[in-house]
């Protein structure tokens, strides 16, 4: 037994050194054929894990470089969207801009410019808006391409792309708004003109002799209501006999009553001896105001005539471009009508119109508009009502003046 295990290590020993000796020999073969093979060095380890740390970094970096051209290509994206959908609002009002303008002038050749000068700005938001528009798919595809490809050029290029659209959208958005805003002034100066042409049609500007006057002249002194055959008078802003401030009292039918400050000493008038509106209308009549003599204190009907019901019924009721002297104050600023009552109630009944009145109920007719701005005189003057707490006084009774002259065809 002893025999055999003693055999057994010798046999292990002889083993193990045959193999020692061949890893020896493997090992200085190997180093004589490194050595001597060919006679260039080989990779060490070290430098192969140099190598594969540099590759590692590399694509570390080409996949960082990738993900900052998706969220790059995200952010252009998102930009785009909102502008895109600013462009779409501004061409849809543009749009609905353009048919309004061409609907409102369709009947006034006189304002061909205005319009074509409106429409032209219109066209151009609706051009800049489109092009923003347009950018959306540009970047849409840039998205595609980031999404799919794993090309660091591929993507960077498509960033660049998104980019680029982002930037193009934005600067249309701005031309869009900015054409838009400038149709929409050309639209309140086309609906301006239109305003004119009507006017124009309805209304003769004359000068102080009475001639006839271009519809643009910038100044006159009466105007023809071509629809009536009536002269109207047109107030001043010098101070003088005319000027559209001064106030008159209104009663008895004749001139030559009262004085020129009421009760609180405040200004009635100037150019006068007395403020009434009888004395007033002799003197217009003396100084023959458009060529004319026979100016007078218009009926309350005649004063309702040349009222209008303006966009959305708004006061003052009256075309403010024929009529700029217009004393818009109300409840406080009516103009004199003739008094037509006789018996009992001639004094204490006199009526005008105040032209800044709201609509009663806000109904926009005709025969409201004039129910609407009828005012009974007293509640003008000095006091709250000259009927019950001042009667008989005529300071109460004071208003403004619009002398007409001829007769209602």
């Amino acid at each position: 037994m002893n025999m055999s295990k003693g055999g057994s290590h010798a046999s292990n020993n002889i083993f193990f050194a045959k193999n020692s000796h061949m890893v020896w020999a493997g090992l200085v073969m190997s180093s004589l054929l490194t050595a001597c093979g060919s006679g260039s060095s080989g990779t060490s380890a070290e430098d192969l894990a140099t190598q594969a740390a540099a590759t590692a970094q590399v694509a570390a970096t080409t996949a960082a470089s990738i993900e900052v051209a998706k969220q790059q290509v995200s952010d252009a994206l998102s930009e785009i969207v909102t502008d895109v959908t600013t462009a779409k609002t501004v061409s849809s009002t543009a749009t609905t801009l353009t048919q309004k303008a061409a609907s409102e002038a369709s009947s006034y050749s006189e304002v061909a410019q205005s319009l074509a000068s409106t429409q032209a700005y219109a066209a151009q938001a609706i051009e800049q808006a489109a092009l923003a528009v347009a950018q959306q798919a540009i970047a849409d595809q840039a998205n595609t391409t980031v999404q799919s490809s794993q090309s660091l050029t591929e993507v960077q290029q498509a960033a660049s792309t998104a980019q680029a659209a982002a930037a193009t959208a934005k600067t249309a958005r701005a031309a869009a708004e900015e054409a838009l805003a400038q149709a929409q002034k050309a639209l309140t100066q086309l609906e301006s003109d239109i305003a004119s042409a009507l006017a124009a049609r309805r209304y003769t500007k004359l000068d102080s002799y009475g001639n006839t006057l271009s519809a643009n002249a910038d100044s006159w002194s009466c105007v023809k209501d071509n629809n009536t055959g009536l002269v109207w008078e047109e107030k001043t802003s010098d101070g003088g006999l005319r000027d559209k401030k001064w106030r008159y009292r209104h009663m008895h039918n004749y001139g030559n009553y009262g004085n020129t400050t009421d009760t609180k000493g405040n200004v009635l008038c100037q150019g006068l001896g007395t403020c009434d509106a009888y004395t007033y209308v002799a003197q217009v009549n003396q100084n023959n105001l458009c060529g004319k003599n026979n100016w007078r204190i218009p009926l309350k009907s005649e004063l309702g005539s040349i009222a209008q019901i303006n966009d959305g019924g708004t006061p003052p009721h009256i075309n403010q471009a024929i009529f700029p002297d217009i004393i818009y104050n109300p409840r406080v600023a009516a103009y004199c009508a003739m008094n037509t009552n006789t018996g009992d109630d001639a004094e204490h009944n006199y009526q005008g119109v105040d032209y800044g009145l709201p609509l009663l109920n806000g109904v926009q007719t005709k025969e409201n508009l004039e129910n609407s701005i009828l005012v009974p005189l007293r509640y003008y003057g000095e006091i709250a009502d000259g009927l019950v707490n001042n009667p008989g006084n005529a300071s109460n009774w004071i208003c403004y003046t619009r002398m007409v002259s001829g007769t209602s065809q």
